[in-house]
This record gives structure tokens, C-alpha cells and sequence, in this order.
């Protein structure tokens, strides 16, 4: 069976460096009934007191006011892809590899499993190498 995959809008946005801040953007986005599947933060390069959190999915018509109220906007230079499916021994690395020899760079990169099951969410430069990294995981099976 083919993997399940879909394209994914990201949304990020800088917060302070200290307890609590994530859970506001969180907070702000829970009252408005934002059901996110994807959250994941990181320090700025050269600001310490800075980091940038990026979320995901954000339905722009029916969250997006919400979102841009807690100081998110879409990530439109990040191109991401969810790839979800039955998780085995190696398939991390057969995904990986066939990305690299394609000269594929991944921007990102963030895999969980769960029980049995997968998803993996890959950041790419643009929509060219997204393309291209949907053709050749086609053909990964689980």
C-alpha cells in the first residue's frame, strides 16, 4: 500500500525565548477551535531571547484571523509535505535516500511514530523539489 501524502500550509511566527510563550500562541488558537497536527519550535540564529514557532494545519478561511491575532503568518517560503503510513525497520531511511539521490535537500525535517504508524513531515526550498520528492516516494511502499 502506497503512503498517504498531502501537501501542508505552514505558519510561523517569533515568540520569546521563555516559558510559557508557546502555550499563548496555543492557547489563542485551542479557543478558536484550531485542530494542529504539526508544532514545532526552534531558537533564532544570532537572537537569543528570540524563536520562531511553526504550526500546522491552519485552515486560512476559517483560522487564519485567529492566527494572524496571535502573530502567525503563512511560511509561504517553506514548502512542506506530509507523508503518513504503517511504519517499519528502515522505511526513515528509504524515504532519505531516495531524496538524497535525487539531490533532494530537506529545509526540515521531523518524523514521529505512534504504535504502528508513521508521519513524517519534510520542509523543502520550494515547490519543484516538493513535486519532485511526491514522484519518487510513490514508490515506497509500506
Amino acid at each position: 500500500m502506497a503512503f498517504r501524502m498531502h501537501r501542508v500550509q505552514v505558519w510561523s511566527g517569533d515568540i520569546p525565548d521563555r516559558p510559557g510563550a508557546a502555550a499563548g500562541i496555543l492557547e489563542c488558537l485551542a479557543h478558536a477551535g484550531v485542530d494542529l497536527e504539526f508544532v514545532i519550535t526552534r531558537p533564532r540564529r544570532g537572537e537569543p531571547t528570540q524563536s520562531t514557532i511553526f504550526l500546522a494545519p491552519i485552515d486560512e478561511t476559517e483560522h487564519g484571523a485567529a492566527a494572524r491575532a496571535a502573530g502567525l503568518t503563512p511560511a509561504r517560503d517553506t514548502a512542506m509535505l506530509c507523508v503518513e503510513g504503517d511504519n517499519r525497520p528502515g522505511l526513515g531511511y528509504e524515504i532519505m535516500s531516495r531524496l538524497a539521490v535525487a539531490g533532494i535537500n530537506l529545509r526540515g525535517l521531523s518524523v514521529s511514530t505512534f504504535e504502528k504508524r508513521f508521519a513524517c513531515y519534510l520542509a523543502f526550498d520550494n515547490a519543484d523539489d516538493l513535486a519532485l520528492a511526491i514522484q519518487l516516494l510513490a514508490g515506497v511502499h509500506e
